[in-house]
């Protein structure tokens, strides 16, 4: 434990905000506590289970646990080391042999720095282009954009306020997509490998050696090195939280949509959905043998990312996060953040972190609605003022239980509650408003008896079918307002996929298609995919409809230059196909080549690459099928094109699990936020095929979630307290426009009355039987929707009506 007197000795800046919280804002060393004592750093075998969230407190062998600042030094440093061990390698610290210069450009106010860094014979260079304000003479804040200037923040939110912007070329350090053990970060140190040290711990590395740069050319560069910020997006935004963790110089770190391996955590994402888990992330960026955790051994891990996020504190962290795309594990980067803010708290800075999760826009775009909050960080930790508010903790989870991951901190007992299981509506499919494009199908293994099916030949790939003979109109009625998943159990045949287009009340249909099945993204300027070109070759979207073997679009791959030997390639990878490593994949593209002659062959890598034999391509469109017969080692794939032929369209790439079994499941359709009150969700055929869609849950959590779950809610409902009492009531039509006409049989004296009630319980009529066994129910002044009619008398049912 460090004293107060050796923390003066180690020169930090303090930079206070206020005057209530002396604490430093950021630091003049790299890792202030680099003379801490190491922690213990158990084998996976000796690691203990901790089912929720690490108590960021506790020292890492049990001993003690201190809320104290003057303690956060040595335990911050803890949590580096754990964190280097278990997931990216160690980051090597500052070499002896760095040298920098700064030369202006030729254009005003921007210039090129220059970092050389020599290590065992091997020299590494750094290039980062400079844009200085035009005004004044600095030193000016700066902010670190990763692999761009600014990241994905709008250039002038920094521009504006006479903040200087510095590119971190990260391909100058590791290659992104394609690393290779002739990197020149990995010819600096050749005991870091693929294997053992991850492209996160490089990059970070790279970070740091720009700021060292920085520091050697104060006299030529004038930059304010006690205001500097990092910022980037989606893998950048790892990158950023990254580096911000481990280098106590930057200020203000902003990670943006950082998803699986940045914010979220990773005990958190293991209980979601599609979401980018720790055994289903790019092992390019981290050690191999952290694959070791994934599943449930994810709780063995001794920390988690709250905790790479806590060692910013005391310094200033913004995180954002996008609901529109669930890959980014938003819930997890929710709860992960709430935990993480609780350091900052304890220090009593909480201002100096902040979140902002939201939906509505594109990934790694900042909206309107979100860049006050960038602005507002940017405004008091790089320029210094205190009047902005930045306690900015925006969501749209009001329903999720985060205390439950963390309440056991300062206790003995790592103990996670059981998840309450919220809110949730039951609706079955067969008892929707069933247009005429779909079969109802008896089947015992389905809830309440039935499910539906498209009729066979039926699809709608590219754009959502408007008629009413090709929908499913399930209404329900919400009661509290919060942020709602839609799940569906459905039975998809192992070689099948199932497409569907959904819709909530009045926004527009989405397409929701099989995971790990074809992806339509090239129709759309190669959304969705990253795309790296590995040999000079030019990648583009083709949108001629005619070229395209379905849809409006292919992706077109051009080549001008021969390449040396017989194949030349280029890389594709697609979060929409969340493959896992360890598995055993199906993959069938459609392809063709502009002139005769040409070949193509699949492989994965660029680690353990598993290669599919030379296909001959003609300038047809053909269909190419690879079963990939041993485990995947890596989730990238690459497309090696013959130089016979020097253009190539593919298209309709699609995945499926080897083995995958057939089965009842439930399957995640979208989530969204839900208002109290009526509301409708509508489906329509995309796919088609044989897949079997039983009933819906409309839910806050989708914990214990299973088997064919409880009765629906908008299905008719029995309750009898003797068999004799067993109903013989028909309600018809249903659905209706106008009246009910209700037939209570031979024996109607066991009903009293009938009421008329809406979904929420709310008794909107009432009929008098008396000695009537016929009667007619007028619609009246009721809205369209889904009603209940309860019979009163010597038994309590009830049947669900329509009113259109």
């Amino acid at each position: 434990m460090k004293t107060t007197t050796t923390l003066a000795a180690l020169a930090l800046t303090v930079l206070s905000l206020s005057a209530s919280a002396q604490i430093p804002l950021v630091y003049t060393t790299e890792n202030t506590g680099g003379s801490c004592v190491a922690p213990p750093l158990p084998a996976f075998g000796q690691l203990p289970t901790v089912q929720p969230l690490t108590d960021p407190f506790m020292k890492s062998d049990n001993s003690s646990r201190s809320t104290s600042f003057s303690d956060w030094e040595c335990r911050r440093n803890e949590i580096k080391a754990e964190i280097e061990n278990y997931e990216i390698g160690t980051k090597p610290p500052r070499p002896q042999n760095i040298t920098a210069s700064y030369a202006a450009g030729t254009t005003p106010n921007t210039g090129i720095l220059t970092v050389n860094v020599t290590e065992n014979g091997q020299t590494l260079t750094l290039t980062s282009e400079v844009v200085l304000p035009a005004g004044g003479t600095g030193p000016f804040p700066a902010v670190i954009g990763m692999n761009s200037a600014t990241g994905s923040i709008p250039g002038t939110v920094f521009t504006s306020r006479n903040v200087a912007t510095i590119r971190f070329n990260h391909n100058q350090v590791t290659a992104y997509g394609n690393p290779q053990q002739t990197d020149p970060y990995y010819r600096l140190y050749p005991s870091q490998t693929l294997a053992n040290s991850g492209q996160y711990s490089a990059w970070a590395w790279g970070v740091s050696r720009l700021i060292d740069g920085l520091e050697l050319v104060q006299t030529t560069l004038p930059i304010n090195l006690r205001r500097l910020a990092v910022t980037g997006c989606s893998y950048a935004g790892k990158m950023a939280l990254f580096s911000g963790a481990f280098d106590e110089r930057i200020a203000l770190t902003i990670a943006q949509e950082s998803g699986g391996g940045g914010a979220p955590a990773w005990r958190v994402s293991e209980t979601l959905g599609a979401v980018e888990k720790l055994g289903a992330t790019d092992y390019r960026w981290f050690k191999d043998d952290m694959q070791q955790f994934q599943g449930t051994n994810v709780a063995k891990l001794p920390h988690d990312h709250h905790e790479l996020m806590a060692m910013i504190a005391p310094r200033a962290l913004l995180v954002t996060a996008n609901t529109d795309f669930e890959w980014l594990a938003n819930p997890a980067a929710y709860v992960s953040a709430r935990a993480a803010h609780v350091v900052w708290n304890t220090f009593g800075i909480g201002d100096r972190f902040g979140f902002y999760i939201d939906g509505g826009h594109n990934h790694c775009a900042v909206p309107a609605t979100q860049q006050p909050a960038v602005e507002a960080f940017v405004e008091k930790f790089l320029l210094g003022n205190t009047t902005v508010n930045t306690n900015i903790t925006v969501h749209p989870y009001p329903q999720v239980n985060y205390l439950r991951w963390y309440q056991w901190w300062g206790t003995s007992t790592p103990t996670l509650p059981a998840e309450p299981l919220g809110k949730r509506y039951w609706l079955e499919a067969e008892c929707a408003t069933v247009g005429t494009s779909w079969n109802v199908v008896a089947d015992t293994s389905a809830s309440n008896g039935s499910y539906v099916k498209v009729q066979s030949g039926l699809s709608s790939p590219n754009t959502a079918p408007t008629a009413a003979a090709a929908l499913l109109t399930l209404p329900f009625t919400v009661d509290s307002a919060a942020t709602y998943n839609y799940l569906a159990r459905l039975n998809v045949p192992a070689t099948e996929e199932y497409g569907y287009w959904i819709k909530v009340d009045n926004e527009p249909f989405q397409a929701v298609t099989s995971q790990l099945a074809t992806n339509p993204s090239f129709e759309n300027g190669l959304t969705g995919w990253t795309t790296l070109n590995s040999s000079g070759a030019t990648i583009t979207a083709n949108t001629v409809a005619s070229e395209a073997h379905s849809g409006t679009g292919s992706m077109k791959v051009v080549n001008p230059t021969a390449q040396p030997g017989n194949q030349w390639r280029v890389q594709v990878t697609s979060a929409a196909f969340p493959t896992t490593i360890g598995k055993q994949y199906q993959i069938s593209y459609w392809v063709r080549a502009a002139s005769p002659g040409g070949s193509i062959r699949l492989s994965t890598g660029p680690s353990s690459p598993q290669y599919q034999a030379d296909q001959a391509i003609g300038t047809a469109w053909q269909q190419v099928t690879w079963t990939i017969t041993t485990s995947l080692a890596s989730t990238t794939f690459l497309f090696d094109m013959g130089q016979v032929a020097t253009t190539y369209y593919i298209d309709d790439v699609s995945i499926r699990e080897v083995g995958a079994t057939a089965g009842w499941r439930w399957l995640k359709l979208k989530e969204g936020a839900l208002t109290v009150g009526a509301h409708s969700l509508t489906i329509g055929y995309n796919a088609g095929g044989n897949a079997q869609l039983d009933k819906v849950v409309v839910a806050t959590s989708t914990a214990a979630i299973t088997g064919k779950g409880p009765a629906a809610t908008n299905c008719r409902v029995t309750a009898t307290t003797t068999a004799s009492a067993q109903s013989t009531i028909d309600v018809f039509p249903n659905p209706t426009a106008n009246q009910v006409v209700v037939k209570l049989g031979a024996n109607a004296t066991h009903v009293k009355h009938i009421e008329v009630l809406d979904l929420v319980g709310r008794t909107v009529g009432r009929v008098s039987v008396e000695k009537q066994s016929t009667l007619n129910i007028p619609r009246g002044q009721l809205q369209p929707g889904v009603y209940l009619l309860r019979f009163i008398g010597d038994t309590s049912e009830t049947q669900r009506i329509v009113f259109q």
